[in-house]
């Protein structure tokens, strides 16, 4: 999900002097993106079947770092063009699934308080992530590993998207009660085809 923000007709997130020509603001908004991933994925990779493509290993966005170059990184600077306007950030987490207005408010919303509250993100990485020493790779946060923990990220961290009222707490807690219920619960419960076949002769 490719994004800048913009005033006046003049984009805010260039700056030549900025690591890959972000601005302070862009930073800050990064920051914002990061701080809050685990709990935007509640809302941008809303189903269980969203974590199997969320996965370490296949330049998978999993690593809650940026970068001008990992692509296995959250946060990605795209390098296209020297152009002010074409100054923008890749969030590589959500996917297809996702309802659009919702995941993008939660995404503004998340950006807008690290601009807000001047959120530093980590320094940025762009050496290949998986080329790191295990206990190295170990160190570098990650993304939720499915939707359960999420929303567990969600009902821990959800200040944000209530600000100025775009999201309300019925809103929020419904979401996370459904997502349970009639997702997660009717997963779990379930056997899955291929515990068939793993077990089926035992």
């Amino acid at each position: 999900c490719h994004q800048s923000l913009w005033k006046g007709g003049e984009p805010l997130f260039f700056d030549e002097k900025g690591y890959g020509g972000l601005s302070d603001m862009a930073r800050w908004y990064i920051g914002g993106l990061l701080k809050h991933a685990p709990s935007i994925l509640a809302f941008a990779a809303p189903t269980t079947n969203s974590y199997k493509r969320l996965v370490p290993g296949y330049e998978a966005p999993v690593n809650l770092v940026y970068s001008q170059r990992n692509r296995s990184a959250c946060v990605r600077i795209p390098l296209y063009s020297k152009s002010p306007k074409a100054k923008r950030l890749e969030f590589r987490c959500p996917d297809p699934s996702a309802n659009p207005y919702i995941a993008f408010a939660a995404m503004l919303m998340a950006g807008l308080d690290g601009v807000q509250n001047r959120i530093e993100p980590p320094d940025p990485v762009d050496k290949d992530l998986y080329d790191l020493e295990p206990e190295e790779l170990a160190a570098v946060p990650q993304v939720p590993g499915s939707l359960d923990e999420s929303l567990a990220a969600l009902e821990a961290d959800q200040d944000y998207l209530l600000a100025g009222g775009v999201f309300t707490q019925d809103v929020i807690d419904t979401w996370i009660t459904y997502k349970r219920e009639n997702e997660i619960d009717a997963v779990r419960l379930r056997p899955h085809p291929w515990e068939f076949y793993l077990y089926y002769d035992i």
